[in-house]
């Protein structure tokens, strides 16, 4: 992005009839506008026009200007005027682009230091040669007495940064997007507060239990970036391997909390409910710390996230000496709440899809969490109390629905090349006999994603999360409020009303080493945690399973996860309470229902284990551009002529190259064929699922067919289902992933069918 060639867009509303006007005018390409979308929350869309010059920019304004003054152009030029029509305002880059609302509301809060100084994240145009940028802005920096901390250029995400402290008085220079200072320098591309990471509510608990006997031995497969754990915990020796390439165990002496809880998400799921020991070690990252003080949270130290991850993850795979070459999933816990996603991706993402592209990498991120009070308007405390426990849930998830604009996903979760993971609102921790009045389980049995558990959709009208997994029950405190009431999710001791159970420091007096935590931090850990033992068992069924590249066993763990997930029962809920209750905009139902939901919650049985009423078959590949790759599937006799419920879905992973400034920053689009003999197999598109349309806007498609017709099967009988690339500018091939599955209950010789009729067979028999 250049901004001295860059001018923005402010729409009156519609960004679809604003799109259907620009598609008539020859020659106009935005900045990041594939898949245009509405949303409802945006009141006030902005899009980019990289114009080819200067004087192509000056001639453009000078159009517009005409038309403010006398609404005519020029004969010949009707395709403007309609383009105009749908326009608030067209102007050129400049300092209120450089400091976006939400970075504006952030900033209007931040505390200076004892030394009135603020950190802030300076984001710099990113040029071919970027010196003379960051010459430049480092002078203006210091013009205003700032100090520069650290600096980062990340060429292949289109990334270059300062981390600085700002005076607090240049900050409040900043809010007033005047034309001085940081604000007007034109080698800034934009001002945002400095990365803080978001804890997950974990709660202490009494007493503690002994860990599994068995050691693993394996190389890692996995890593997790996160804070300095305890790695002497009883439940976590001899299981990690840490590297603490930048130095923070000697800096953390506070309590090693979210590092260790995570670790032992990983390693064990819910220790309430334990997966099977994993068979290898996982790598540990630290890029977090706890320090000393009444203040320990812990955090990062003086670098930026994105510089920390792709310094860190570099290291892993490549050099002389690769610390961790054969590691192929990054579990990331973190999430910036200074940064939720509202449209732009931030530097941070990114990186990650640099990254995940660059090394082949499944990076599970959580969504993140919000727990700010859900506020009513319409009752009292005394009214919701009155209410059944199933209008309870109406009337928050009403309340939830009103919030969605403030409930978005947390950078970096907004990554189209990760796996994004929201927190299902469950746990196995017993349920306690009796409640305090004021504490209520708002969505208990309701299948939704927890209160706190941060909303999509993500980057062009992406489905995120991608998938929902465990991540506790978290309770609400209802509280009066100006003669209405709040709906706020706990953060504090009451907390251990629910909670996922994981491993944590020792807490004197009692020295408990369990605690549970409850947030989409150890959703992701447990998905992560399913990711490796998905792999081990893929490795015991398939002889040659490692020699195929580790970009694709990554990309098929992401489908294999994405595959096993649907929707819950909480489909119905959404689209009763937020509707829209027209039947007719089922689009737009559908949408709803994967801002909560994703693809839905995943069911680790079915990533797991097999059925001789099922089969899940696999491929992976690489495309070019305008290539395609039709697969033959087998489908059984063992279905035909049963009107009985039966289904077959497919699910396609890959990376995209980012492509950062570009229109399209997907760098590489599949698309998934409907196949055309549903009908004869008595199927048809699953309603309980995103939209088609939708599900082709990130990098996961995941598509069901369902019905209970009687399927027409022949002996041999096949079905095509073709992946196909579009046309795109990246001239190299994209690796993916392909999964299909065929199920009816009851039908037992299913399984055995398929197998008998493909090439590459498991060498271990199926398990139920």
């Amino acid at each position: 992005m250049a901004p001295e060639r860059l001018l923005v867009f402010e729409l009156t509303g519609s960004v679809n009839n604003f799109a259907r006007a620009a598609a008539r005018v020859p020659g106009l390409e935005f900045i990041g506008t594939e898949d245009l979308d509405e949303d409802d929350d945006d009141r006030s869309p902005v899009l980019y026009l990289l114009v080819p010059d200067a004087a192509a920019l000056r001639q453009m304004l000078s159009l517009w200007r005409t038309w403010l003054d006398d609404k005519a152009l020029p004969r010949g030029f009707t395709p403007w005027r309609d383009l105009f029509l749908q326009l608030r305002e067209i102007r050129p880059w400049g300092p209120r682009d450089r400091v976006t609302p939400e970075d504006l509301s952030v900033l209007a809060n931040e505390h200076a230091d004892e030394q009135g100084r603020i950190r802030l994240e300076i984001e710099l145009v990113f040029r071919k040669d970027g010196s003379a940028s960051e010459k430049a802005a480092r002078q203006a920096l210091a013009a205003v007495n700032a100090e520069v901390i650290s600096a980062t250029r990340i060429e292949g995400a289109g990334y270059h940064a300062l981390l600085a402290y700002v005076p607090q008085i240049e900050l409040l220079r900043i809010i007033e997007l005047g034309n001085e200072g940081l604000v007007a320098e034109e080698t800034i591309l934009f001002i945002r507060p400095q990365s803080i990471t978001q804890i997950d509510v974990i709660e202490v608990e009494e007493g503690g239990e002994a860990p599994p006997s068995s050691q693993p031995q394996g190389n890692p497969i996995a890593a997790i970036l996160d804070a300095v754990p305890l790695a002497g915990h009883p439940h976590l020796l001899g299981r990690l391997l840490v590297d603490d390439m930048f130095n923070l165990e000697p800096l953390s002496v506070g309590p090693r909390v979210h590092g260790t809880a995570m670790a032992s998400a990983v390693l064990f799921g819910d220790l309430n409910d334990p997966m099977s020991p994993v068979d290898r070690k996982v790598h540990f990252v630290n890029v977090m710390y706890a320090p000393e003080g009444p203040d320990n949270q812990e955090r990062f130290p003086n670098r930026l996230p994105a510089d920390l991850f792709h310094e860190a993850i570099a290291r892993m795979k490549e050099g002389p000496e690769p610390s961790a070459p054969e590691v192929i999933i990054v579990n990331v816990s973190l999430g910036d709440k200074n940064k939720p996603f509202a449209g732009q991706l931030s530097g941070w993402a990114r990186v990650v899809d640099y990254l995940a592209f660059r090394y082949g990498l499944l990076i599970v991120i959580s969504a993140g969490n919000h727990f700010h009070s859900l506020q009513a308007t319409d009752l009292n405390t005394a009214a919701f109390e009155a209410l059944s426990a199933p209008d309870k849930a109406k009337a928050a998830l009403k309340l939830s629905g009103l919030s969605m604009a403030s409930r978005r996903l947390l950078a970096p979760s907004e990554a189209i090349n990760a796996l994004t993971v929201g927190a299902l609102h469950g746990d196995a921790h017993p349920t306690p006999p009796a409640l305090p009045a004021w504490i209520f389980d708002v969505w208990a049995d309701t299948g939704l994603c927890n209160i706190s558990s941060a909303l999509g959709p993500g980057y062009g009208g992406s489905t995120k999360p991608d998938l929902l997994a465990k991540g506790g029950r978290h309770h609400v405190r209802l509280s009066p409020a100006s003669g209405s009431y709040s709906l706020t999710p706990l953060t504090n001791a009451a907390a251990s009303f629910g909670g996922i159970k994981v491993a944590v420091p020792p807490n004197p007096p009692n020295m408990a080493d369990t605690g549970r935590t409850i947030g989409t931090s150890v959703a992701a850990a447990i998905t992560t945690g399913l990711a490796i033992r998905a792999h081990e068992l893929l490795e015991a069924a398939y002889e040659d399973f490692l020699d195929i590249s580790g970009a694709h066993r990554a990309l098929l763990l992401k489908s294999l996860l994405t595959h096993c997930a649907r929707w819950t029962s909480a489909r119905d809920l959404v689209v009763e309470v937020i509707g829209p209750a027209d039947s007719r905009q089922h689009v737009r139902q559908r949408d709803n229902v994967r801002r909560y939901l994703g693809y839905g919650a995943i069911d680790p049985a079915l990533a797991l284990s097999c059925a001789n009423d099922r089969a899940t078959l696999w491929a992976v590949g690489n495309l070019f551009p305008d290539q395609a790759h039709s697969y033959s599937v087998p489908i059984p006799i063992a279905i035909s002529g049963k009107a009985e419920p039966h289904e077959i879905a497919a699910t396609v992973t890959w990376f995209a190259p980012p492509r950062v400034g570009a229109a399209n920053y997907r760098g590489a689009r599949l698309k998934l064929l409907d196949p055309n003999d549903l009908g004869m197999l008595g199927l048809s598109a699953e309603k309980h699922q995103p939209d088609s349309n939708q599900s082709h806007r990130g990098t996961v498609i995941h598509r069901r067919w369902t019905g209970t017709r009687a399927a027409v099967v022949a002996q041999d009988g096949e079905m095509n289902i073709t992946v196909q690339r579009e046309p795109d500018e990246f001239s190299q091939a994209v690796p993916y992933a392909f999964l299909v599955t065929i199920e009816m209950a009851g039908a037992t010789e299913l399984y055995a069918e398929v197998q008998a009729r493909i090439a590459v067979k498991p060498k271990v028999p199926v398990t139920a």
